[in-house]
């Protein structure tokens, strides 16, 4: 076989072999830089490039991975992430009636949603959590703190229609009234970007927030408001205030009010014509 090769290059001029050579050199060249780029080759490059801050286009990742859109890198942002306490446990638990769960959850996050996507934006869910986010200047603070408030009326509203609606006997039904609710606001920096047709944030002050979400609150039920974004929210001064420092993993100390939130107070506050915090008990700052 290999004879043959050598005898097929002697009837090959110097020109030719010189011409061939270039070829298969460009061609090795441009199999590298597909690879490299990691570029299918059916697709133009532009359709990969995402638009950053000026609209400045970016390169593609070598992962594959491409961001449809990114905004300011260093948005001023206030996220409010509602989190429903004992989940898990529900979620686990022996013998639960999966669709009652399904249900039971579903419900919960809905109504939840509802509530705050009529002042914030929703950018995403996660299991028993939803994130919400908003420009950090482009609500008041009683606008924030009323939005955390019916959040709060809505989960508890609709936590009671399905307790008294009492589906069946399975242990999923009869455990709802032990699902509670918690919220975390804070207020940072953070490069909001399209990804998949979803918002999100990427950014420390994001791992902030769900680092806080494991502290040392001995509570089912409050709103904790980080020092960073006291400034951003107004809750009522009837609930207990509680100043917490929390210890987070690679980022250090971080403080926070948790405000324990009671039930009664919120249903008061948002009574049938009830226009917002303020016109029905007056507030207290976040201190």
């Amino acid at each position: 076989m290999i004879e043959h090769i050598g005898h097929v290059f002697q009837h090959f001029g110097t020109k030719d072999l010189l011409f061939v050579s270039i070829l298969l050199t460009v061609g090795f060249i441009y199999f590298l830089y597909i690879q490299g780029c990691g570029l299918p080759r059916y697709f133009p490059r532009s359709e990969f490039a995402f638009e950053g801050a000026g609209g400045v286009s970016a390169p593609p990742s070598v992962s594959g991975v491409f961001i449809e859109q990114v905004t300011d890198p260093d948005m001023d942002t206030i996220f409010i992430i509602p989190d429903i306490s004992h989940y898990t446990r529900f979620i686990a638990g022996d013998n639960f009636s999966c669709s009652c769960k399904q249900e039971i959850i579903f419900s919960l996050i809905n109504a939840i949603i509802e509530a705050g996507t009529k002042t914030v934006e929703l950018s995403k869910l996660e299991g028993d959590a939803a994130l919400f986010f908003a420009n950090a200047r482009s609500h008041s603070r009683e606008e924030i703190g009323d939005t955390v408030m019916r959040i709060f009326h809505a989960f508890f509203k609709e936590r009671n229609r399905l307790m008294a609606a009492n589906f069946c006997s399975c242990r999923a039904c009869r455990h709802i009234g032990d699902l509670d609710l918690k919220i975390f606001v804070h207020r940072g920096l953070a490069t909001r970007f399209t990804f998949r047709g979803s918002v999100d944030h990427f950014g420390s002050d994001v791992v902030i927030l769900y680092s806080l979400m494991k502290n040392s609150v001995m509570s089912d039920r409050y709103v904790m408001v980080t020092d960073a974004a006291a400034e951003c929210i107004r809750l009522p001064s009837a609930f207990e205030i509680q100043q917490v420092q929390e210890q987070l993993n690679y980022i250090g100390i971080v403080r926070a009010s948790v405000f324990h939130v009671d039930v009664d107070t919120v249903d008061k506050m948002l009574q049938p014509g009830a226009t917002s915090i303020s016109t029905e008990l007056g507030l207290g700052g976040t201190r």
